[in-house]
């Protein structure tokens, strides 16, 4: 058989990433987040921003803060989970960093 080269290979890696949010439990979607917040942003302490720009946002504070205004928009945690499959593949879902984000969507998205 013919291997397919990285840049063949990256395609189907990208159009399954969205769905491996769905495929598992995460410890984010089983621990309690704490109280419901109108905003995001007020679950989200200034040390945790600078974390989140500097570690999943590519230390761009102009996406971190389009996307949390987007994910506030949403209705649901099953839409901003899909939205987030989409428009950060890379993101390690089982990290540290990760658990921290989706914790503080999740006080304001049920």
């Amino acid at each position: 058989p013919v291997e397919a080269t990285p840049a063949e290979a990256a395609p189907a890696v990208r159009e399954e990433a969205p769905a491996k949010i769905f495929t598992k439990e995460y410890r984010w979607l089983e621990d309690m987040p704490g109280g419901e917040v109108s905003n995001i942003i007020s679950a989200i302490s200034l040390n945790d921003r600078i974390l989140f720009i500097n570690t999943l946002f590519g230390k761009d504070p102009m996406l971190f803060n389009s996307t949390i205004a987007e994910l506030n928009s949403l209705e649901s945690l099953d839409v901003a989970r899909t939205y987030l499959a989409d428009r950060f593949p890379e993101w390690d879902l089982e990290s540290d960093v990760v658990y921290r984000i989706m914790m503080a969507i999740r006080r304001k998205l049920k």
